[in-house]
């Protein structure tokens, strides 16, 4: 009996035995794979999404897409209606020609008051010419001394005469202002005609590039103002995978890493992609915005949750163009010339791949 029990029980340690090895040694490859082959089934689509809103208010009077259309760079998304803006305009170039006119006849006036001060400084000379030689003969008793004396007055007259032109000058002056484009009412004259012009252009919105609208809120006839969100506009030229690794996953982890994905929205495809950036914080939430109060974290067991930080990956090739803003990714990450793991993650995307199918 006791030869019969060891006979039946070596069996048993020996199936246990294995079974610890098999254990182990997929927990050791499970460690390994973490940090050489780091993968996560956190991961999103992303790409940069717009808020588009017109410049300017006014009614609209064209929407040029339909929601979830794809645009090309530059397309038309909507139009306001451009005749007040194109009075506008009108009224601006109106006001430039008026300035114009405005500093012609100011320059009109100058050079009257230049001419002026001319005739009244030769008149000054004269008049000063005679009343020397009138001075001259009243001193010799030629002349009387009144002659002397009216002499001198026409002499102060014509002074005076040439300080009233230099003070018409000056003034002339002063209301034309600095010449040409430098003179201030012109520079805002032109400056109007600019933002007329400007805003004329902003009636019509486009793509600022290509990519997908998404969630219109826009109808002829609508009224919009300056500023108000009519759509949102998807960036198919910038998208990118934002993935959450285990931070014990980072160590091996570093920029140009290549890595491979799978998009749920495009189930049985598998693409390249590379480690374009590592994120260094996460917020910790340590105080309740509410109260004011740290907001403490419980943790159970003797081994914690590990954080989780954010990888950016780009594609690594052509963008997929079926791919949609927000879709689940799994990805994983070849940080180095490791075969077996390699190996080993490279089945395990594969796997997933298939299982999309069925998620």
């Amino acid at each position: 009996m006791p030869a019969t029990r060891d006979a039946e029980a070596n069996p048993l340690r020996k199936t246990a035995l294995v079974v610890v090895v098999v254990v182990a040694v997929l927990f050791a490859l499970s460690i390994a794979m973490e940090r050489l082959t780091p993968s996560s089934a956190q991961a999103v689509v992303q790409a940069y999404v717009v808020r588009m809103a017109p410049d300017v208010s006014g009614r609209v009077v064209e929407v040029g897409v339909v929601d979830n259309a794809r645009v090309a760079a530059g397309q038309l998304l909507f139009r306001i209606d451009a005749r007040p803006f194109e009075i506008a305009v009108t009224e601006a170039q109106a006001q430039v020609e008026r300035i114009g006119q405005t500093l012609g006849a100011s320059t009109a006036a100058v050079e009257a008051a230049q001419a002026k001060l001319v005739k009244a400084g030769a008149d000054f000379e004269n008049v000063q010419s005679q009343t020397q030689r009138t001075l001259e003969l009243v001193q010799r008793g030629i002349t009387a001394k009144a002659k002397g004396d009216e002499a001198r007055a026409a002499l102060e007259g014509a002074r005076a005469a040439v300080d009233g032109a230099q003070a018409d000058l000056a003034k002339a002056r002063e209301e034309l202002g600095p010449a040409g484009a430098d003179n201030p009412q012109l520079r805002g004259a032109l400056a109007q005609l600019e933002r007329a012009r400007l805003n004329l252009l902003h009636t019509s919105v486009v793509a600022p590039a290509a990519g997908v609208v998404s969630n219109l809120q826009l109808a002829t006839g609508q009224f919009i103002g300056a500023g108000q969100a009519a759509l949102s506009f998807i960036d198919a030229s910038s998208i990118w995978i934002s993935a959450n690794f285990k931070e014990n996953s980072l160590e091996h982890m570093s920029q140009a890493d290549s890595a491979e994905i799978v998009i749920d929205a495009l189930p049985g495809s598998i693409f390249k992609a590379k480690v374009e950036s590592i994120g260094w914080g996460v917020s910790q939430n340590s105080v309740d915005p509410s109260t004011g109060l740290p907001t403490i974290r419980n943790s159970s067991g003797w081994i914690r949750d590990p954080q989780r930080f954010p990888v950016r990956l780009i594609f690594d090739g052509e963008l997929p163009n079926r791919v949609r803003f927000g879709s689940q990714v799994n990805v994983v990450v070849y940080t180095g010339q490791n075969p077996v793991a390699n190996a080993l993650g490279a089945a395990w995307i594969r796997i997933l791949s298939v299982l999309t199918y069925a998620s």
